[in-house]
């Protein structure tokens, strides 16, 4: 089978985290309630989504081992930050296991679209480009989640209602 359209290698979440994101999505972003609560290794930064045109198995073959090496395990978030100059708010993990499978990926000999973004992990709680003001409040004095951890590893591709996962690792 092949890869028809852009696709995602995302970590999905659990524990504390989970609750939280899907309230803000809710209130902020009714429309998005359906994607999982995650930290995206290929799509949204660094490296872009999965190039269409790819054999789906093959994809899997080639990220499979790096997702086995890296595992699953719990996750700490150490701030809440904001892209500059927009409204998107997101949660900061500890960066450093994501940077090591996020440069594993990148180097799977996987295809990758173009993407203008450097990489950085985040897990987002609000994505709009307006400002709004009254939101700095709501997430400079958001309680950071404190029990989560990586549930699993899956290839998701966007659709208008959410999206759909390819594959689970």
């Amino acid at each position: 089978m092949k890869i028809t359209k852009p696709t995602y290698l995302i970590a999905e979440l659990a524990g504390d985290v989970v609750p939280l994101v899907m309230e803000m999505r809710k209130r902020f972003n009714p429309n998005n309630v359906y994607w999982p609560a995650d930290i995206t290794i290929a799509g949204s930064s660094g490296i872009g989504t999965i190039k269409e045109g790819q054999d789906l198995n093959e994809v899997i073959n080639c990220l499979k081992p790096i997702i086995n090496e890296f595992g699953f395990g719990e996750l700490k978030f150490v701030a809440v930050d904001r892209f500059p100059n927009t409204g998107i708010y997101y949660l900061v993990p500890e960066r450093e296991n994501f940077d090591r499978i996020y440069k594993a990926v990148a180097d799977s000999g996987v295809e990758f679209n173009l993407n203008d973004w450097p990489y950085n992990p985040h897990c987002t709680l609000r994505w709009h480009n307006d400002i709004a003001p009254e939101c700095a409040n709501l997430f400079e004095s958001l309680k950071l989640p404190e029990n989560s951890s990586i549930d699993c590893f899956s290839l998701y591709q966007p659709e208008v209602s959410g999206g759909d996962r390819a594959h689970q690792f």
